[in-house]
């Protein structure tokens, strides 16, 4: 009888479609926010509160959902993720008439939210091999930057002259492929249980040469630093553009100096992953590296605002900025489900900080910088990165500490 075992790249494909069907109400509710807001009648602050409270679901939700998934497997995970996220982009096209409405709907959507985006990595983790486990989730956290450039590219044009809605409903495709795709590996005898130190590439390791897990990283630094991570992106994310215009660039130009960083981060986070394959779990050098250069550029960002918008200092700045600071909370996650035995508890944990450093980012940078100029709040955020990097290696236990099942993290 043939081998009917779905391969890693099969499994990666289901993990990226997770993530991004994840992040596909939020994401589009921004890409469609002028036709949006126009339509329902809020401004600015309303899509704020609606992001944030996105956000701030998922960082209660995703910690609870990913212990409970861990117990249950994937593919309950990703069929109720998957369901959850096609009725609020369904609620959105066919019911949603006021702000108070979308409100709620993206509130629910933080739960689909919490329930995919854990169950992305219990899934690789478990049926990926373990040599390619890396690449595979280094694979998967690429689909949020590939969601807004591909949506980005065409949905808004498409929303012009159809309307929010109809280009809204374009996003069920996400779902539907998550549906019929967790079913489709299922159907193949893709493992559903809990992964590594029981999946058998590890195994065979452990066999072969004696080594064993290493330990898993401290909660709260690694939580901490989640946040701090994700806090400096949803900043990037939000004020690149108004940076480099106040720099001298045009809109157009800033745009492009925007796509260029997002298209480099995108192949930075598939090369760490392949790199990363072929290091130990326990070395967190990569990540280390990756968050200083991280820090440094945005101090670049700083020192060029500071100084009369100093064109060249804030481009390059920018350009690092997208690379490195979208890239080391990927690591992060990387470092953190390759120690854990529980993937989707110890993602789920992750996303407490990740969620909240989301929700009060842009928020934060908006307040520091009307109080003291746009050069001080990209300092904090730079500060805010060297914080996080202290925190992630006093979050490591000594190398030498291997285990063998291990905490999805260490309280510690």
């Amino acid at each position: 009888m043939s081998d009917r075992r779905p391969s890693g790249r099969g499994v990666a494909l289901l993990a990226f479609a997770l993530l991004g069907t994840s992040v596909a109400v939020v994401s589009l509710v921004g890409l469609l926010s002028v036709e949006l807001t126009a339509d329902l009648g809020f401004g600015d602050a309303g899509l704020g509160v609606v992001v944030s409270a996105f956000w701030l679901v998922t960082s209660i939700a995703a910690p609870v959902a990913g212990r409970w998934i861990d117990r249950r497997g994937w593919p309950l995970g990703a069929s109720l993720g998957g369901a959850v996220c096609a009725v609020c982009l369904g609620a959105c096209v066919l019911l949603v008439d006021s702000w108070a409405g979308l409100l709620v709907v993206l509130a629910v959507a933080g739960i689909g939210y919490g329930l995919c985006s854990p169950t992305s990595n219990l899934l690789v983790m478990t049926a990926v091999p373990a040599r390619r486990q890396a690449s595979a989730l280094g694979l998967k956290q690429t689909a949020p930057p590939v969601l807004l450039a591909v949506a980005g590219a065409t949905l808004p044009a498409f929303a012009h002259s159809q309307g929010w809605r109809a280009a809204m409903a374009v996003g069920l495709t996400l779902p539907f492929a998550v549906l019929v795709g967790s079913r489709l590996l299922v159907a193949r005898g893709a493992p559903t249980g809990r992964p590594a130190p029981s999946s058998q590439g590890a195994v065979d390791a452990v066999r072969a040469t004696g080594e064993r897990r290493p330990a898993p990283l401290r909660t709260v630094p690694v939580v901490v630093a989640a946040g701090l991570g994700t806090l400096s992106v949803a900043t990037i994310t939000g004020f690149a553009v108004l940076t480099l215009v106040g720099a001298g660039l045009a809109p157009v130009a800033a745009a492009g100096v925007v796509s260029v960083g997002s298209l480099l981060a995108v192949l930075v986070r598939l090369g760490s992953g392949w790199f990363l394959d072929a290091r130990p779990a326990d070395d967190l050098t990569p990540l280390l590296l990756v968050m200083g250069v991280a820090g440094l550029a945005l101090a670049m960002v700083a020192a060029g605002t500071a100084f009369g918008g100093t064109g060249w200092l804030v481009v390059s700045g920018v350009v690092l900025s997208l690379v490195a600071a979208w890239t080391w909370p990927a690591l992060l996650l990387l470092a953190v489900v390759r120690r854990a035995s529980g993937p989707g508890a110890a993602s789920g944990l992750l996303q407490l900080g990740s969620g909240l450093g989301s929700a009060v980012g842009p928020m934060g940078f908006g307040l520091l910088s009307q109080a003291g100029g746009r050069d001080w709040a990209w300092l904090a955020m730079a500060v805010s990165t060297v914080v996080a990097m202290v925190l992630v290696r006093r979050a490591a236990p000594p190398r030498a500490d291997l285990i063998g099942p291990a905490a999805s993290l260490s309280s510690a």
